[in-house]
């Protein structure tokens, strides 16, 4: 499987994933088999790369019992595997431009730079399968380079949810990509940290903002990256750091990636959150603290991706989610073993975690 331009596309090429337009809707599904008629359809959408069968064997089928999950169906799909590779692959390649770039004046080029994040949101096929592919990794976590990779994917996708133009959610990927670069100047000590951080600590690990902005500073990239670095950590009522900026004072980028490094940290391994943990915590705090349009629309689309996943309560119950409550969206319905659970109606129970 290769991911190729849509210019360079050739009639008889097999498509590999299926393709969606910015609002999830389909385009051409995998195994097509492109003709004049199909490429011109991607052109009019303005599809810009497209996942081409290249030939290569795919990996062996797993056979699951009946009764397993849904993320356990996930997990040994070929697109899950692909996803899982390319984002290891992709973490490494990370690392290695954060460091080459910091601290110059060189000029970015978005297109090259966003690139992985295209590649992962073609394996995954559309936002919704990105966000049900990253909530089956948390395995893979760290500090700074899986996190920025997750949170750039986030943001890209929430970019896209919000109709942003092409050139804006690249500008939205690097920033994701680059917000947390600062944290490369602090100790591994310090970042690996579990427990609570002493006053001292926390201040150290708050500077990674204005150190991070240090290092992109003279970089030729679009300013709003850069401001998006330095502002990542600030809130609308002014609770943020590391300037205690307040509503419009916050660049409109740096409130995307808010929500997006909210919503990757908490429901990281290292904090344990489940997403509708997050999803309630977004719905009693948002309007307040986030971006309005960044923090709706994340609300208006996160909930549904976790349709079908099986989750336990705090009170033991298993069951699969089936309902999303529009007035209640951390509070599902949930189809269990004895009927059905509706979350909305028992405030005492809450979720332990996603299986």
């Amino acid at each position: 499987m290769k991911l190729i331009n849509t210019s360079d596309l050739r009639p008889g090429m097999v498509v590999a994933q299926n393709v969606y337009t910015l609002d999830d809707q389909l385009v051409l599904a995998r195994g097509t088999r492109l003709d004049v008629s199909a490429i011109r359809r991607l052109a009019n959408y303005a599809i810009l790369n497209v996942f081409i069968d290249d030939g290569k064997p795919s990996e062996p089928e797993v056979v699951l019992p009946p009764d397993a999950s849904y993320a356990e169906r996930l997990r040994v799909t070929p697109q899950f595997r692909q996803f899982r590779r390319d984002l290891e692959e992709n973490v490494d390649t990370l690392r290695r431009t954060m460091r080459a770039i910091a601290g110059t004046d060189e000029p970015l080029k978005l297109n090259e730079f966003t690139e992985p994040v295209a590649t992962l949101l073609g394996d995954a096929g559309n936002g919704m399968g990105a966000l049900e592919m990253l909530q089956n990794l948390r395995d893979m976590s760290d500090a700074i380079y899986v996190h920025s990779l997750n949170v750039a994917l986030i943001a890209s996708v929430l970019g896209k949810w919000m109709k942003l133009r092409e050139y804006e959610l690249q500008v939205v990927t690097a920033a994701g990509l680059l917000h947390d670069i600062g944290k490369t100047g602090l100790q591994p000590d310090l970042l690996n940290k579990t427990g609570q951080l002493t006053p001292g600590e926390e201040r150290a690990m708050r500077s990674h903002a204005t150190k991070g902005y240090e290092m992109v500073k003279n970089l030729r990239i679009d300013p709003r990256i850069k401001n998006a670095v330095l502002m990542h950590h600030e809130r609308r009522d002014g609770s943020g750091y590391p300037f205690r900026l307040q509503g419009e004072q916050i660049e409109t980028v740096a409130g995307i990636i808010a929500v997006a490094d909210t919503y990757e940290e908490m429901t990281s391994a290292r904090k344990g959150m489940t997403p509708f943990d997050v999803i309630a915590m977004f719905e009693r705090d948002g309007l307040m603290k986030y971006d309005t349009a960044a923090v709706m629309t994340f609300l208006d689309q996160i909930a549904n991706t976790f349709v079908g996943n099986r989750v336990r309560l705090t009170n033991g119950v298993e069951g699969e989610i089936i309902y999303i409550n529009p007035a209640r969206l951390a509070r599902p319905t949930l189809k269990c073993a004895n009927g059905y659970y509706d979350l909305a109606r028992d405030p005492k129970v809450h979720f332990a975690e996603m299986i």
